[in-house]
């Protein structure tokens, strides 16, 4: 019997926000307590506090009705957003002609033309990209090199996926390592800078599925800026939520394209870092995958916990969101600083999959006979 070899492609990196966690940058949903805070407490935000919390509290109201309460609820920085980016569209959405009329409430928070909505959401945008998610101090995120050292034991090209607008891969990785959508001297994406041939690939293909904070949308095409204080905060080209990946626009479509292409293709393995599984888009990709092929495994890192049954309520957890055989998943309770830096090898991967038989046997050499 011999290890499992992976052959190219057939290892995908996912990742979520708990991955730049361990580098100094708030989780989604930290992010969603920042803002709790800022409406509460900072004079500069106090005016959207009613409008905060009638938004946080009709989410709450509309998952009870489905059965979900609490700490069940998922409620973050995305689903926050995603719900302003629906409000602010008032009379040209599409549910617009079903609806009699809007709340009497929600027309006193936001303003009879829904003024408060675009600014609120022009603030939050702001405090993300100048505070939240930017990397201080570089050697916190030092352990994000993992990825080239486990690329150059792969010798591979690695696909990585990632949820998150910070810079932390491009940034420790260094620029020339990691292509994510920009040709060679070029600033304007363009989708057949992944199409490069094996020999000129970088080691890193870097898939940003929600945007970047220095990628700016101008004249229908998105751009990337050396200087991310110089992007208007209406012009930055990041998403939030699910309802926007489906949008005919580029990259957006093309990137989750990608996921589900090579999550489907040949994908042995889909290793989730810092992931909570509380996308509906990226589960049904994922949970296809897992389905169309059943020796695929997914492996979950979910940050470090003294509790043992932490990784048992996790598997269910996810096997539940996915639909999912819990057989298909493997969970691991680390952060993902020790797991980039000691614990994503070969040999750590090839240990979810059965011995492989050698089906050609070696051969002596005959002279030493």
């Amino acid at each position: 019997m011999e290890a499992t070899i992976f052959g190219p492609d057939e290892i995908i990196i996912l990742l979520g926000a708990g991955a730049s966690v361990d580098a100094g940058i708030l989780d989604s949903e930290k992010m969603v307590r920042e803002i709790e805070n800022l409406v509460y407490r900072d004079d500069s935000w106090i005016e959207f506090k009613d409008l905060y919390n009638y938004i946080r509290s009709s989410i709450f109201y509309a998952d009870g009705l489905k059965g979900k309460y609490g700490e069940n609820v998922p409620f973050n920085i995305e689903r926050l957003v995603n719900v302003l980016g629906e409000l602010q569209e008032k009379e040209e959405h599409t549910l617009y002609p079903f609806v009699g009329a809007w709340n009497p409430m929600l027309q006193e928070v936001a303003g009879t033309q829904f003024e408060k909505i675009k600014s609120f959401q022009n603030k939050i945008m702001n405090v993300l990209r100048s505070k939240w998610i930017e990397i201080e101090e570089k050697d916190q995120a030092d352990y994000y090199k993992g990825l080239l050292r486990f690329q150059n034991e792969y010798q591979h090209s690695l696909r990585v996926f990632s949820l998150n607008y910070d810079l932390c891969v491009e940034e420790i990785c260094e620029r020339k390592n990691v292509q994510r959508g920009f040709p060679i001297g070029e600033k304007v994406w363009d989708w057949r800078a992944f199409e490069e041939t094996s020999e000129d690939r970088p080691p890193i293909l870097l898939y940003k599925l929600h945007g970047s904070t220095d990628w700016r949308r101008s004249e229908g095409r998105v751009a990337y800026l050396d200087s991310t204080s110089a992007i208007k905060d209406e012009e930055v080209a990041i998403i939030f939520g699910t309802s926007y990946k489906l949008q005919y626009v580029d990259p957006f479509l093309y990137l989750a394209y990608e996921l589900r292409r090579w999550t489907l293709d040949s994908a042995r393995i889909i290793v989730c870092v810092g992931y909570g599984f509380n996308d509906d888009h990226i589960n049904g990709i994922l949970e296809q995958s897992l389905r169309q092929n059943l020796a695929r495994k997914l492996l979950a890192v979910v940050g470090p916990s003294d509790d043992p049954t932490v990784a048992a309520k996790k598997k269910q957890h996810i096997s539940k969101q996915l639909t999912a055989q819990k057989e298909h998943i493997v969970v691991k309770t680390c952060g993902a600083k020790e797991f980039l830096d000691k614990e994503l090898t070969i040999a750590s991967l090839a240990d979810y999959f059965p011995q492989e038989t050698n089906l050609i046997p070696e051969l002596t050499d005959s002279s030493d006979s």
